[in-house]
């Protein structure tokens, strides 16, 4: 009881501090504190980020205590949170000789040292601070780890996490850092594996459950996923992001209708968050069920009209019911809210072809691969119109431009080879056939489907037989 009381009479009296330190500001006056008294004002506006107010209690502390180390120190730390770590530099040099024993001050000293790429000094800096640490020992090296993390030299972080995991098993800062590593250096394994230790220190870390639900769909394992998504969903029944997690892990499962479930336990907490909406909008269109889906797109656009992505979920619905001419107005109203979203603009090509509005189509798929050079099946679509119209020139022209972005894209190579060898080059056709192969072998019969001349061809025979024999 005695603590307690001590605990918020020490509160109030910062509190007392900190407004008369404000209210000498405000006056521009000058009151007297104690170092004890500005430290304690001083650490009030770091913790809050207030870095204006922090260095003026700074200077104004230095001029009544001009020696001050504590002070000077708590200078070098903003200079060094605010990129001026050579400034930062400077004043810990000014106290070092009187602060030698202060583990704080190597502590910073590091941090500056390895923000300016000054690595041995940096390592024989925090390994002093290390070794001048008497209590919470992991929490320094913990500190030292963040200063790496910070400045991506990420092996050392590691390095020195499993140090402060050493030392305190049951730290959890160290803990789940050491799992948000491993996640962010793609060794997920090792991340799952930290995710775990956590939580059998605390299993009701609602955060943590989704973290890991969130590595194990990286993964690909679903059902994992989904577990540890129920788990964080039990223990926060409100937990919006891992309803949403969990339905999209339904989604590629193809397991719609558990996916709507999920999306509407969203609609329940939040009756108008549209993105839920338009989600179900989309499950209901890949069972085919068309008149819900656009009844969910409906229903989110009431929500915000300007929503995007449900115009254009709306759109696809109406694609997939060969409503063609409806189309061209829904993919019209999502272009409008995101013109600068190749897939509506690749959309709206497609609408157009199926119009056979073939000049409307190649300047709106042209339009996407302004936008995404990257989308092959734009260029593709594209160079088809050209090829109908008997633009085979044009065709390889367009493609070989597309090239550049995708030459790994395997029907980009064997369209190719299909243009060529209807333009009578068979050495070239022969050349991005080959490639094809390397590819992706199982493809070239979608080749041959759509374009008979090719199937025929022995230079492109002979190359099957001879992948197929390296492939055996």
């Amino acid at each position: 009881m005695n603590d307690n009381y001590d605990s918020f009479n020490e509160e109030d009296g910062v509190f007392e501090s900190i407004s008369r330190f404000e209210e000498m500001v405000n006056r521009n006056d000058s009151y007297y504190f104690d170092i004890y008294e500005f430290e304690n004002i001083i650490d009030y506006y770091l913790d809050q980020h207030n870095f204006v107010n922090a260095t003026s209690a700074i200077e104004r502390g230095l001029k009544q205590h001009p020696f001050s180390a504590s002070l000077i120190l708590r200078l070098a730390q903003i200079y060094i949170q605010n990129g001026k770590p050579s400034k930062g530099l400077q004043c810990l040099r000014d106290i070092e000789p009187v602060e030698s024993s202060n583990f704080e001050l190597y502590l910073l000293k590091g941090t500056a040292l390895n923000v300016l790429g000054r690595k041995d000094e940096a390592h024989q800096a925090f390994d002093k601070a290390i070794v001048l640490t008497i209590d919470s020992k992991d929490d320094v090296v913990f500190s030292v780890a963040c200063s790496y993390l910070n400045t991506r030299r990420y092996n050392l972080a590691i390095r020195y996490l499993y140090l402060a995991h050493e030392i305190n098993p049951q730290n959890l800062s160290v803990i789940h850092e050491l799992a948000l590593v491993y996640e962010k250096t793609d060794q997920l394994d090792k991340s799952i594996k930290f995710y775990h230790k956590y939580l059998n220190i605390d299993p009701y870390a609602e955060h943590i459950w989704f973290n890991l639900g969130m590595v194990y769909s990286s993964l690909e394992e679903h059902e994992m996923a989904i577990e540890a998504y129920d788990y964080a969903i039990a223990i926060c029944p409100d937990y919006i992001s891992a309803y949403f997690s969990k339905a999209n892990t339904f989604v590629n499962l193809e397991k719609y209708y558990e996916a709507i479930e999920s999306y509407r336990q969203i609609l329940f907490l939040e009756p108008d968050n549209m993105q839920a909406y338009s989600y179900i909008g989309e499950c209901y269109d890949k069972l085919g069920m068309y008149k819900r889906s656009i009844y969910f797109y409906r229903k989110a656009l009431t929500v915000d009209n300007t929503f995007g992505d449900a115009w254009y979920g709306l759109g696809m619905s109406h694609f997939n019911m060969k409503d063609y001419a409806t189309c061209i107005q829904l993919f019209k109203e999502a272009n409008k809210t995101d013109p600068e979203n190749p897939d509506y603009w690749y959309m709206l090509g497609e609408t157009y072809r199926k119009l056979d509005q073939f000049e409307k189509s190649a300047e709106s798929y042209n339009r996407a691969v302004e936008l995404d050079p990257n989308d092959y099946e734009a260029w593709l679509s594209h160079a088809d119109i050209f090829f109908m119209e008997n633009k085979v020139s044009e065709a390889i022209s367009l493609l070989n431009k597309a090239y550049e972005y995708n030459m790994d894209v395997s029907t980009i190579n064997y369209n190719l080879a299909a243009y060529y060898l209807y333009d009578n080059q068979p050495h070239l056709a022969g050349k991005y056939f080959e490639k094809g192969l390397l590819i992706n072998f199982d493809e070239y019969g979608d080749l041959f489907d759509r374009f008979p001349l090719a199937s025929n061809n022995e230079i492109f025979s002979q190359l099957i037989r001879k992948h197929k024999k390296l492939s055996q």
